[in-house]
Formats: C-alpha cells, sequence, structure tokens
C-alpha cells in the first residue's frame, strides 16, 4: 500500500505574473501615477481658475468704470434735453424766445465735442394751429457754430412725424427720455444717436425735444479711455454700433467706419471671430424682453399704429423697451456676462470677453481684454510637485508591499498548502491562533466543511420528500381538472353573456351563449379583440369601459349594445378586475344581462311623462293667453256687463284648467306607479333562487323609478277639490327628488333653506308651476357644461302675509346691460320669455313680483314676492 498523507498530494506552483504580490505591486503603481496626475492637473486647475478669476475681477472693475463715465456723460445729456422740454412747453408760442434759449442750451460748456445738434419738435398745430410742421432743429456748420436748419419743415419731404426718434417719445411720461437707434440725419449726413424727451401740456401730448450726440464724438470718448491692450464694442438699444475697435488700415483712414448705426450682426457676418459675443447678446436680449414682457403698462392695441411702421425684427424690442420705461424696469450698471474667446482676430490671443448694461439708455458696452497665460510656472510647479509625490509613493509602496506580504500574503499562502494537501486540522489550527480576518476565513473554511458533510446526509432525504410531493401535485391536477370541467358547466348553461379577456384585449374565455348571441364559433372568438367581432362605434365603446375598469380597479356596470342576429340589444354589462395574488390586474371579466325590454318600458314611460309635462305647458299658456284677452278686453269699450260675463268666463274656465289637468296626471302616474309596483313583484317572484348581481341591478332600478314616481305623484296630486294646507319642505323635497336626474346630468347639487314649520294655504299645483319654472330657468342659463361644484340655494320665508322665494347658483352669472334688460322686460311683461310670463302670472294671481340680481362669474339669484291672503288659491 503506498502512502497516505500531505506528501502524496499534487502540488501547485503560481506562476509570477498571477502571483498576489506582482497583482498588488501593479496595482499600488496604477494608484500612485493616477494621485500624481491628478495632483498635477489639481494645481494647473486651481491655478489657471485663480488666474481667470484676476483677470475677470479686473476686466469688471474696467467695465463699470467705464459706464459710470459714459454714464455722467449721457446724464448730462438727458438733463440738457428735459430742460429743452420745459422750456418747449412753457414758451411753446414764442417762436422768437425759443430761437435765442435754445442755441444757448445746445452750447453749453463741456459739451461742445459731443453734441451734434437739437432741437424742439411740435405736434401739427400744438404751437401754431396753421403749421402742421413746425420744428425748430440746429445743427453744427463747417465752423462749429448751431445753424438754424429748416429741412424737416419741408412739405415734400416725409416729414419728422415719422421719425424713429419722435414716434415712440408719444408714450413716454414727463422728464424721462427715449435713446434712439443709431442712424444718419438725411439733411446734415451726420451719424448720430438722439436723446428724445416728450412734452406734455395739460395731459396732452404737444411735441418732442431732442439732443443729438454724434457717433464720431462717442469714438473719440472711447479713445481717450485707458484700455492697456483691450478694446471694446459699444452698441444701441436695437444692437446697432455706435463704436468698434478698427485694425491698422482702419485707423490710418480718414473715412467714417461702415459700420457705424448698422447692425452688429451685420459687422459678425465680415468679421465671424465675433459670432460667439452675437450669440451672447441675443441670450441677454431674450432675457430682457421675457421680464419686460411680464409687467406690460400699455395693451398691445395701443402700440399698434406704432409697431405696424416699422420693421418686424424691431417691434418686440421696441414694445419692451416702452414698457420697461413705464413701469420702471431698467437694468443696473453691472456686468451681465462674461466668457473666454479662444482667439481674438486682433490681439492674436485667448481673451475674456465682459457685456454691461447702460442704465436708462439700455446700451451695451463689450469689453475685451487679453488673457495672459498661465506659462511655464504652472508646469514648473506642478512638475516639482509631481516629483515630490512619485518618490513619495514609491517608499510607501515598498513599505506597503513588505506589510502586505507579511500581514496577508504568507499566511493565506500557508491556507491554500493546507487546502491543497487536505490538512484540516492545520487550517483548524491556524483558525483558533488567529483572531483577525485570516483566522475569521479558516473557520469559515471549516464550517463550510463540516456544512457540506451534513448537506450529504440530508439529500437522501430531500429526494424521498420530493417524491411525495409530486405524488400530491398529481392529485391537485385531477382535481383541478374536475373543478375546471364543473365550471364550464356552469358558465355554458347560464343565459348570461360571460367572456374574460386578457391585458392586451384578447378573449381568453367566452360561454355558449356569447358564441350563440353573436353567431360566431368559440374557434373564432378566443385570441380574438374587439374591433375583430364587433362593429367600430362598438368596440370603441367597449374599449373605453375597459379603460375604466382598468383605472379604477373596481367592478362596475355600463348599458352597452351588441350586435346579434335579430339586430343589436341592449344588454347591462357588469365588468370587473382580475388580479393576481400581488394585486396586479392580468385580466378583465364581464357579464352581459338583456335589459332590451327594461329600456323599452322605461322609454315609454318618459315619453309619457315628457307629453304630460307638453300638455301642462300647453294649458298654462292657453290659461296666460285668455288672462291676456281678459286685459285686452277690459281697455275696449265694451259694456260693463258683457266685461262682467267675459271675466267669469275667464276665471271659470282657468278653474277647470287648474282642476283638470293635476286630477288627469294623478290618474296616469298612478296607472304608471302600479305598473313598476307589477314588475317588481314579477322580478321578485322570478328570483326565488339566489339573486344574480345582474338581477339586483334591475331590481334596484325598477325600485328608484317607482321611488321617482311616488315623489311626482306626491307633489301634483290635489288632495282634495278644497285647498288644504302645504307643507312647504316636505313639498319641496319630492320635488327635488323628481329632478335628480336633471341636477345630476348638469352636475348641480341643492340645498334648501326653509323652516319646518312653514305651511300654506295654497294650490300644489300652482306651486309646482313657479318652483318648476324657477329650477328649469336656472338650471338652463345658470351654469357652463364644463363646470363644477355647482350649486343652487332654495330659500323659502313668510313675513306676515308675503312669501319671500329666493333662487341663487354659482354658475356663469349675467354682465349688468343684459340683467338690466331682463329686469325691464319683467317689469313690463314685454318678452315671451320664461321670467317674463311667469312674473305676468305671479302678478295676476297673488300680486307677486319677480327681480333678478346677478354677478358676472359669480352668482345669479332670482327673488319672488307673493302676496298671500286667506283662502288664496
Amino acid at each position: 500500500m503506498g502512502k497516505n498523507g500531505p506528501d502524496d498530494q499534487p502540488s501547485f506552483k503560481t506562476h509570477w505574473l498571477n502571483s498576489l504580490p506582482f497583482k498588488f505591486s501593479i496595482i499600488q503603481f496604477c494608484i500612485v501615477s493616477l494621485i500624481i496626475a491628478s495632483s498635477i492637473w489639481l494645481i494647473l486647475s486651481i491655478e489657471k481658475k485663480h488666474h481667470q478669476e484676476t483677470q475677470l475681477s479686473l476686466s469688471q472693475n474696467l467695465g463699470l468704470t467705464i459706464v459710470a463715465q459714459l454714464q455722467q456723460t449721457t446724464s448730462k445729456i438727458e438733463a440738457l434735453a428735459a430742460s429743452m422740454a420745459s422750456i418747449g412747453v412753457t414758451y411753446a408760442h414764442s417762436p422768437t424766445q425759443l430761437q435765442q434759449i435754445v442755441p444757448a442750451l445746445l452750447d453749453t460748456d463741456g459739451q461742445q465735442s459731443l453734441i451734434a445738434g437739437g432741437g424742439i419738435w411740435p405736434e401739427p398745430g400744438a404751437f401754431d394751429s396753421s403749421k402742421l410742421r413746425d420744428s425748430y432743429f440746429w445743427a453744427r456748420d463747417e465752423q462749429n457754430q448751431f445753424e438754424l436748419i429748416y429741412g424737416y419743415n419741408n412739405a415734400n419731404g416725409s416729414g419728422y412725424h415719422s421719425e424713429i426718434w419722435y414716434k415712440p417719445t408719444r408714450f413716454y411720461p414727463v422728464g424721462t427720455t427715449y435713446w434712439s437707434d443709431a442712424y444718419i440725419d438725411p439733411h446734415t449726413d451726420e451719424t448720430m444717436i438722439t436723446a428724445s424727451v416728450p412734452m406734455w401740456l395739460d395731459h396732452k401730448f404737444i411735441g418732442v425735444s431732442t439732443v443729438d450726440l454724434a457717433l464720431s464724438s462717442l469714438k473719440s470718448f472711447f479713445d481717450k479711455l485707458e484700455l492697456h491692450q483691450g478694446y471694446l464694442f459699444a452698441l444701441d438699444s436695437n444692437n446697432n454700433l455706435l463704436a468698434h475697435p478698427y485694425d491698422a488700415e482702419e485707423r490710418d483712414s480718414r473715412k467714417p467706419s461702415p459700420y457705424l448705426s448698422h447692425p452688429f450682426k451685420q459687422f459678425t457676418q465680415d468679421h465671424p471671430a465675433y459670432a460667439s459675443i452675437l450669440t451672447e447678446i441675443d441670450k441677454i436680449d431674450a432675457q430682457f424682453l421675457k421680464h419686460a414682457g411680464t409687467s406690460s403698462t400699455y395693451d398691445p392695441s395701443q402700440l399698434n399704429a406704432l409697431l405696424e411702421t416699422l420693421d418686424v425684427s424691431k417691434r418686440d424690442r421696441l414694445s419692451a423697451l416702452i414698457n420697461a420705461n413705464a413701469s420702471g424696469v431698467s437694468p443696473n450698471s453691472e456686468r451681465t456676462t462674461s466668457f473666454v474667446l479662444d482667439q481674438d482676430p486682433l490681439l492674436k490671443e485667448p481673451v475674456l470677453v465682459s457685456v454691461f448694461h447702460m442704465p436708462r439708455t439700455y446700451w451695451k458696452i463689450i469689453l475685451v481684454t487679453p488673457l495672459s497665460e498661465v506659462g511655464n510656472k504652472d508646469h514648473a510647479i506642478a512638475a516639482k510637485v509631481g516629483i515630490f509625490l512619485l518618490l513619495t509613493q514609491l517608499i510607501a509602496l515598498v513599505v506597503l508591499f513588505m506589510f502586505q506580504h507579511r500581514l496577508f500574503i504568507k499566511p493565506i499562502s500557508k491556507m491554500v498548502e493546507s487546502l491543497q494537501g487536505g490538512n484540516i486540522a492545520k487550517l483548524e489550527l491556524t483558525a483558533n491562533q488567529r483572531q483577525d480576518e485570516i483566522g475569521k476565513l479558516a473557520k469559515a473554511f471549516t464550517s463550510r466543511n463540516q456544512q457540506l458533510e451534513i448537506a450529504y446526509a440530508s439529500l437522501d432525504a430531500g429526494n424521498l420528500a420530493l417524491e411525495q410531493q409530486l405524488e400530491m401535485q398529481k392529485h391537485a391536477q385531477i382535481q383541478l381538472s374536475k373543478h375546471k370541467n364543473q365550471l364550464n358547466d356552469l358558465l355554458n348553461s347560464s343565459q348570461n353573456l360571460i367572456c374574460i379577456k386578457n391585458t392586451e384585449g384578447l378573449y381568453t374565455l367566452v360561454n355558449d351563449r356569447f358564441c350563440e348571441v353573436l353567431g360566431l364559433e368559440r374557434d373564432k372568438v378566443i385570441g380574438a379583440k374587439d374591433s375583430d367581432l364587433f362593429p367600430t362605434h362598438i368596440a370603441e365603446i367597449i374599449a373605453g369601459h375597459d379603460k375604466i375598469i382598468a383605472s379604477t380597479e373596481t367592478p362596475q356596470s355600463f348599458e352597452q349594445p351588441i350586435p346579434t342576429n335579430q339586430g343589436e340589444i341592449t344588454y347591462l354589462i357588469t365588468k370587473y378586475p382580475i388580479q393576481d395574488d400581488e394585486g396586479h390586474i392580468f385580466a378583465l371579466g364581464a357579464m352581459a344581462f338583456d335589459i332590451s325590454h327594461i329600456k323599452a318600458d322605461n322609454q315609454e314611460l318618459t315619453c309619457k311623462v315628457e307629453q304630460l309635462n307638453q300638455n301642462l305647458v300647453h294649458r298654462e299658456m292657453q290659461l296666460q293667453q285668455l288672462k291676456m284677452t281678459l286685459r285686452r278686453v277690459e281697455q275696449s269699450s265694451i259694456t260693463i256687463e258683457k266685461h262682467k260675463q267675459q271675466s267669469l268666463q275667464l276665471q271659470h274656465i282657468g278653474a277647470q284648467n287648474h282642476k283638470l289637468m293635476p286630477q288627469l296626471i294623478t290618474d296616469i302616474l298612478r296607472e304608471q306607479l302600479k305598473e313598476h309596483e307589477l314588475i317588481f313583484t314579477k322580478l321578485s317572484q322570478d328570483s326565488a333562487l339566489p339573486l344574480r348581481e345582474d338581477m339586483l341591478d334591475l331590481m334596484r332600478l325598477v325600485t328608484e323609478q317607482t321611488d321617482k314616481l311616488r315623489h311626482l305623484l306626491y307633489i301634483v296630486v290635489p288632495q282634495s277639490e278644497a285647498i288644504k294646507s302645504v307643507h312647504i319642505k316636505q313639498f319641496l323635497e319630492h320635488l327635488l327628488a323628481v329632478l335628480g336626474p336633471q341636477f345630476d346630468a348638469c352636475k348641480v347639487t341643492s340645498s334648501l333653506d326653509c323652516s319646518d314649520l312653514l305651511t300654506l294655504q295654497v294650490s300644489p299645483w300652482s306651486l309646482l308651476l313657479l318652483f318648476y319654472k324657477l329650477l328649469q330657468n336656472t338650471l338652463s342659463h345658470g351654469f357652463n357644461l364644463n363646470t363644477e361644484h355647482n350649486e343652487i340655494t332654495i330659500s323659502v320665508h313668510k313675513n306676515g302675509q308675503q312669501l319671500m322665494i329666493n333662487i341663487k347658483d354659482n354658475g356663469v352669472g349675467i354682465v349688468s346691460s343684459h340683467l338690466e334688460e331682463i329686469n325691464k322686460q319683467i317689469r313690463d311683461h314685454t318678452s315671451t320669455g320664461t321670467l317674463a310670463e311667469l312674473a305676468l302670472w305671479l302678478k295676476v294671481e297673488f300680486n307677486g313680483e319677480i327681480s333678478v340680481h346677478s354677478e358676472l362669474s359669480q352668482y345669479t339669484e332670482v327673488r319672488c314676492l307673493l302676496t298671500l291672503t286667506d283662502g288664496s288659491d
């Protein structure tokens, strides 16, 4: 026999490439490299970011300084224009005074280099009623002296009233300044921008005062600024160029720039390197238009006459400027945005571009300053840090490798040798000696070995248990097949239509009655959809009902037509969700019951009730016509005896009508009530067995219809030929029960404010006519079809011999003009409307009156006041 021990086990040597020391060293080297690279990148990023932040701060301070200096100049110009406006108002009818004062103001000390001209521009006939063009405009001549220019008053020209610096000013308040777009003056050929101030007298716009700034003087202003190595652009409120940098050739040339007063977009088309600046300006303008649009002072219709004369691209901007000025919205003197341009076409290096807003003028100052390179200094710092980190990491790598070999790799190697040699005892010794993770690993190996031995022992017992479980499953399948056959017999014997569909709308189960009604074989139904079995309109109805069940997850009943061999028949279908153990819907079930004969009965009953209502209205109209005939007879020249006979005859006819119609309706309603009670009794006798759900729904429907007939019978029964006391609250509750379906159809709820002790000696028939017409009028005109939470409040109170009835709703209301017309028609009885006819009837029967009160979109209230007498009919 050979030896049986650890020495007999094969030895497995690990290649050095697969050894743990080599893998740990590679991982540590990668980590060290990553740390060094990230550290260098972080240092470079922080230094570069700090440099950019410093440059941004310097650029912002320089830009704010430039804006402040320019704002001082524009403020003086605005003050000068406002002063000229005051003088224009004061000396509107003194041309001589204006010709002396205005040039002196324009030639103010310190502004000669900026002001190119200015003047007073009256509205047609404002200064002199005989003059439509009466401007006083001064411009500098070749000797730099102001000369009066009359070109704008020329009758052959378009006139100054249509200029871009004049028309918008009429929408500006007193003392405010409108800065126009840059333009070329047609009479002086000077490229300029104009500050316009409106002149108002007695709240009437009488003209404009202007001060013109030459763009050449603005260029001189910007050239004097100390911008170091940078440069700037200046744009007006509509992004036209006021100033821009010049290259060497343009700077030496004495010709004026072709871009001044033209859109900045045109400049960027010739200089594509500045396209990114145009993009940022468009974003700023979009934000301004959005902000100004939230506080519009002028309605768009007020500005249409002005905006329609402008180019489409300028309309939104000018509308926003006018509304922003009227509401006090003006940008602060601050930097709105900054961004880096990688390569500047003039400075030939990366630059920082900052955009600043000018208050009140809505100008933009675009400052371009160079960005200094981080340079070799950053790289030198990063190199030193990298070398230091590399040496530190190499030393740490060696120390870490030694500790790893001693603490982890060597103990794990010994455990592997013990497992390979099958020396479990040595492994248990290691587990008992070490209290660290290595000891826990050894304990886990020994514990797992014991578990495997136990698992082998329990495997046979598990096999035996599985065989017993298989026997039980076979028995359960036999029982399931038996129950399935019983369920199929039950489904196929039912006279109701029963089906089940999966969530994809495919039929998975139908009973024989379903196939018989549709006239299809089961194979053609199973796996088909509703669109395959039914016409399109019925398939859409079924799909809508399925969505309701899927969304509510509750059983519901619907009335639905189903095509059969005998045509479409109405069925009452109860649908319900079928859910799994977790509550998820995996199928929809349905049971259908034929209710076509019940629908026919209800339709017939509805038709009879409608016919009775129509007869009732017709009788009431006949009565009104007879009464109106009586009034005409009273105004004629008929003898007193004939007048009395006709009056008695009219009263007799009205009394007969009041007695005949209630009795007729009462007899019909009693017959219908008996028929419903017979139907309910027959259904109860036919349902000796346990009632199905569809039968219960049918009995509930018949019961509801019977209750409605009882309510209607109560309110129309004359009770006796002698008038008795009518309990008002009970009477109204019965009436609201009868009108319940109409209230539900209009999504209306009702509330009743009436004393429980209030009784009246009046005819129930008269009360029915009064309240029915009032409520029908409110339901017809008081609400929109799409509104929710509709309410009607009925209030009945008695004060002495007067009865006050108020019908109030929370609907759409009535505009004041229409409300006055309705009340006038009610008072004068000049309309055939419901309220006018009802007012006439109340006036005759109860010496009463009707008034309507309403508030648009809040409420409408109809108030009735009746005077009661003892024994009044």
